[in-house]
């Protein structure tokens, strides 16, 4: 029964025992609750409705979300094969950086790989960063220092050094790392409106391990490739090897108008080893001059067998100061550590050094391998255990002893 229908009853009798009053307050109050009854299921309806829509909203941003996931994901499966594909070593990191701006969504790529050695970042491929490379190009930065990395703190990355303070928030950087082995850093900016934000990490390991696998399988496709380069007993490079790979630096760096090292090294005293112990601990001792040797320069660097107890070791992009640390380094890791020979008592043995440079020394090949000769000659003459530069490799014995190097 209704409002209206409970009045028209009760109403005759109120009057007549004097109560209108207290019936029309009464009827005010119901009146109130009702009306309050009506706007709290109104706001109730809407609250409920407002919710629903909310709910589709989330729902709609999922569901873009996952296809966006499902669309970056389907095109890194789709690159992997390319990516994966028997191609030199730059071939391969210039396909990983064409694939990262076309899966993930950015317009500027940079792929920097590690150097163990050095223990440094050295950008080498790269999209969308053309007028700014020949600044990225020379950065080496300490990897472990480097922001994304697993060990780093913070500092700046290649590609983050060089932007503004006001972008550099912007910039998402990808670890490539193999195991618990840092392999490069992958960095990207500028995105697009479907690109792949460090929201979804899984989509970004996912690409960072088609890349790593891709990589591994490049350097490991062309150790074999370059196995009948290799020298038979240390593993380097042979010396064909070594004449090719110093003929396509020159002429490269002959186009960069950068600076080129080539050192020429040489095992002191080695016949005495021979003599005395025997050819066996002889190439013992070779094997393990040359895991210094490799120990102590940048992946970028060839070593390589030049004959004997010589070898020869390139160092593309270095100039005289920088050639001479590393030799320096490669001299002191053989001095400074006995070889097991197989022997009761480890070997004592130094190498001597000849640096030159291209093209301060020599603009031909040939011309660097003399120079680089010349100047081993006279590390040799005048004490051994030593690192002369051919330009400074003066007229006398005895001249030299006042100018070591």
């Amino acid at each position: 029964m209704d409002l209206p229908s409970i009045a028209a009853l009760v109403a005759p009798a109120l009057v007549a025992a004097g109560g209108f009053t207290m019936f029309h307050s009464w009827r005010r109050s119901a009146e109130r609750q009702f009306r309050n009854r009506e706007e709290a299921a109104a706001s109730e309806r809407e609250a409920l409705l407002a919710e629903d829509q909310a709910l589709r909203v989330r729902l709609h941003a999922a569901n873009e979300a996952l296809r966006l996931r499902a669309e970056a994901l389907h095109r890194i499966l789709s690159a992997s094969t390319e990516l994966k594909a028997h191609l030199p070593v730059e071939a391969v990191l210039a396909n990983i950086v064409r694939a990262a701006s076309a899966s993930l969504g950015y317009r500027l790529v940079l792929l920097s790989v590690h150097d163990r050695a050095d223990g440094v970042l050295v950008p080498r491929a790269h999209v969308g960063l053309a007028d700014r490379w020949s600044e990225l190009e020379a950065l080496r930065l300490p990897s472990e220092r480097i922001a994304g990395t697993r060990t780093g703190f913070g500092s700046p990355a290649p590609l983050t050094s060089i932007l503004p303070d006001s972008q550099r928030g912007e910039v998402l950087s990808v670890p490539f790392v193999a195991g618990e082995q840092l392999v490069g850093l992958l960095e990207l900016a500028a995105p697009g409106e479907e690109a792949v934000t460090g929201d979804d990490p899984v989509v970004l390991e996912l690409f960072a391990s088609q890349a790593v696998n891709a990589i591994r399988l490049a350097r490991a496709h062309e150790t074999t490739r370059l196995g009948s380069l290799r020298d038979p007993l240390t593993g380097v490079a042979n010396h064909g090897h070594f004449q090719e790979t110093l003929y396509r630096e020159v002429t490269r760096h002959g186009r960069s108008g950068e600076r080129l090292v080539l050192l020429m090294v040489d095992l002191d005293d080695f016949k005495a080893v021979n003599d005395r112990y025997g050819h066996p601990a002889g190439d013992t001792v070779l094997k393990a001059v040359v895991a210094r040797l490799l120990a102590s320069v940048r992946e970028m660097d060839t070593v390589s067998r030049y004959g004997g107890e010589e070898f020869a070791i390139v160092l593309p992009q270095s100039d005289a100061a920088s050639g001479h640390r590393v030799a320096e380094r490669l001299r002191a890791a053989v001095a400074e550590s006995p070889i097991p020979a197989g022997l009761p008592d480890p070997l004592r043995l130094t190498v001597s050094i000849g640096l030159a440079v291209y093209p301060d020394d020599a603009r031909t090949k040939g011309g660097l391998v003399e120079c680089a000769d010349k100047a081993l000659y006279a590390a040799k003459r005048t004490g051994k255990n030593r690192v002369v530069r051919f330009t400074r490799v003066p007229a006398t014995a005895e001249a030299l002893l006042t100018e070591r190097t």
